[in-house]
């Protein structure tokens, strides 16, 4: 079955784009097509549920209601709806906005088709946090004095890890998704999401944004 998705952006000829690039794939299905936050949200309170998108493409920069509002409220009144931001920013507070504000990928509009597609199938099937490498490099410089919210001080959570386990910290924090973590290290992406959640458990966080910071404060990386 196609997994459903939804775009919003308030350009037509960027909404286009994308059409074009994902248009091949039969695993995806578009089922919603918006100009703004609200165009999206109004859009999505008349949608039947079981059209509900799965994963929205949201831009960032939109009039009348931008991304970043329109994930805030739509996660919160449609908590199994993923959002991927899709934006040609790199804008250092927006990519912490966004995180904040429920977002479960972090793309560039020039990331190819394959890459965008296998971010939708990632968020859905692996419940994984795809980001460009450009983004998640921005990521790892921006978190460099950030504080962690963790029960236990960073520097004993190293002893905690199996060596796989670091393994995969390590490929995380480049911005790789399990597909391509699994492929390098000659593992499923099942078992790339089993250790992952591992991780998460051991270094309580709920974010890839946290074990990075994480990772670059114990020098990890």
């Amino acid at each position: 079955m196609p997994i459903k998705i939804a775009i919003a952006d308030d350009k037509q000829i960027n909404r286009t784009t994308v059409k074009e690039k994902i248009g091949a794939f039969k695993e995806i299905e578009l089922v919603l097509e918006a100009k703004n936050g609200q165009d999206f949200l109004a859009q999505l309170k008349i949608l039947p549920a079981n059209k509900h998108p799965q994963v929205v493409l949201m831009d960032l920069e939109m009039p009348v209601m931008d991304g970043i509002q329109a994930i805030t409220l739509a996660t919160s009144a449609y908590p199994g709806i993923k959002f991927i931001v899709l934006t040609v920013f790199e804008d250092n507070e927006k990519i912490f906005e966004a995180i904040r504000a429920g977002a479960g990928g972090y793309l560039l509009k020039d990331d190819s088709a394959v890459n965008i597609i296998d971010a939708i199938t990632n968020v859905v099937e692996y419940n994984g946090i795809p980001m460009s490498p450009a983004i998640a490099r921005k990521a790892m410089e921006l978190l460099k004095n950030a504080t962690v919210a963790a029960g236990k001080p960073v520097s004993e959570t190293n002893t905690m890890l199996s060596d796989r386990e670091m393994e995969i910290l390590k490929e995380m924090v480049t911005g790789k998704n399990y597909k391509a973590i699994g492929e390098k290290l000659y593992i499923s992406p099942l078992t790339v999401r089993k250790h992952v959640a591992n991780i998460y458990d051991k270094l309580h966080v709920n974010s890839r944004a946290q074990i990075i910071n994480i990772a670059y404060k114990n020098k990890w990386i």
